[in-house]
C-alpha cells in the first residue's frame, strides 16, 4: 500500500470528465485483461492512479496520470491515453460491449472517440484512491482485530469505487457518481430498514462529503472516525459489537 498523502486538495478543472473517461478504461480494458486470465475483475490503487494486481505470468496494467503502462513478459511499455480502441490494442484486449464486469456500467460507445483525460485531474483521482486505500486498510485492520472478517479492499470497475465489506455492511470511497459529482466516503448497510438518526444522511446509508473531508483538520482521522462510527451503528443494529 502506498503511503497516505498529507492533504487532499480541491478538485481541478475537468475532474468529472476525466473520472468518467478512466472509468470506461477500467471497465473495458483493465478489468477484462485481468479477468481473461484469472476470472477476477478487482483493481487497486497505484501511485498516480490505479492498476490491476499482477496477474498471469507477471503482467500488470497501470494508469498513472494520463498514461497507460503495461508490464509483461517482453518488458514494459507505456502509451498516452487517447481512446479505448488504442488502449485495448496496447493491452491486448478485445473490446466488447459486455465486458463481464457488472451491469451498471457506462456504454462502450465509439471506441475510437478521444477519451477526455486531463493529467491534473487524473492525478487528483489517483490521490483520492491512495488516500482511500490507506483509510480502508486501517479500517479493515481494526475490524479484523475486533473479530470481524472484513473482505479485501478492492477497486470495483462497475462503480469505480474502492471498498470492502463485512456481513451486511459496505464501506467505501467513491470518486463521484450520479449521486454526487464530487468524491465521498460512505457506509452502506445492505438492509436500510430502520435506519434513523442524523448519521444516516443518504438514501443508501451515510456519506462524508468531499467538502467536509477537505475542511477537516486531520482528513485521515476524520474519514476513519466516520467509518468507525458507521460500523458501530450498523453492527449494533445487527446485534453485534465491533
Amino acid at each position: 500500500m502506498t503511503e497516505p498523502l498529507d492533504r487532499l486538495a480541491p478538485l481541478p478543472a475537468g475532474y468529472a470528465e476525466t473520472r468518467d473517461a478512466l472509468r470506461r478504461l477500467a471497465v473495458y480494458v483493465l478489468s477484462p485483461a485481468r479477468k481473461a486470465v484469472t476470472g477476477r475483475i478487482g483493481l487497486q490503487p497505484a501511485p498516480g492512479g490505479f492498476a490491476t494486481p499482477v496477474f498471469g505470468d507477471g503482467e500488470q496494467l497501470r494508469v498513472e496520470g494520463a498514461t497507460l503502462h503495461r508490464q509483461a513478459d517482453g518488458g514494459t511499455g507505456s502509451v498516452p491515453i487517447t481512446s479505448l480502441a488504442a488502449a485495448a490494442d496496447f493491452a491486448g484486449v478485445k473490446l466488447s460491449d459486455d465486458p463481464g464486469v457488472g451491469h451498471d456500467i457506462p456504454e462502450l460507445g465509439n471506441p475510437d472517440a478521444p477519451l477526455p483525460v486531463s493529467p491534473p485531474a487524473a492525478l487528483a483521482l489517483g490521490a483520492f484512491y491512495t488516500f482511500s486505500g490507506s483509510v480502508l486498510a486501517a479500517l479493515k485492520a481494526e475490524l479484523d482485530a475486533g473479530g470481524h472478517q472484513c473482505s479485501a479492499v478492492q477497486l470495483w470497475p462497475e462503480h469505480f469505487d474502492l471498498g470492502c465489506s463485512i456481513d451486511g455492511v459496505n464501506f467505501g470511497c467513491s470518486p463521484g457518481d450520479g449521486y454526487s459529482a464530487a468524491p465521498y466516503i460512505y457506509v452502506g448497510p445492505w438492509n436500510s430498514d430502520g435506519l434513523d438518526g442524523e448519521f444516516w444522511n443518504a438514501p443508501f446509508g451515510a456519506v462524508l462529503s468531499y467538502s467536509d473531508l477537505l475542511a477537516a483538520g486531520d482528513q485521515r482521522q476524520a474519514a476513519l472516525a466516520f467509518l468507525g462510527r458507521g460500523a458501530g451503528l450498523a453492527l449494533s443494529r445487527a446485534g453485534e459489537v465491533p
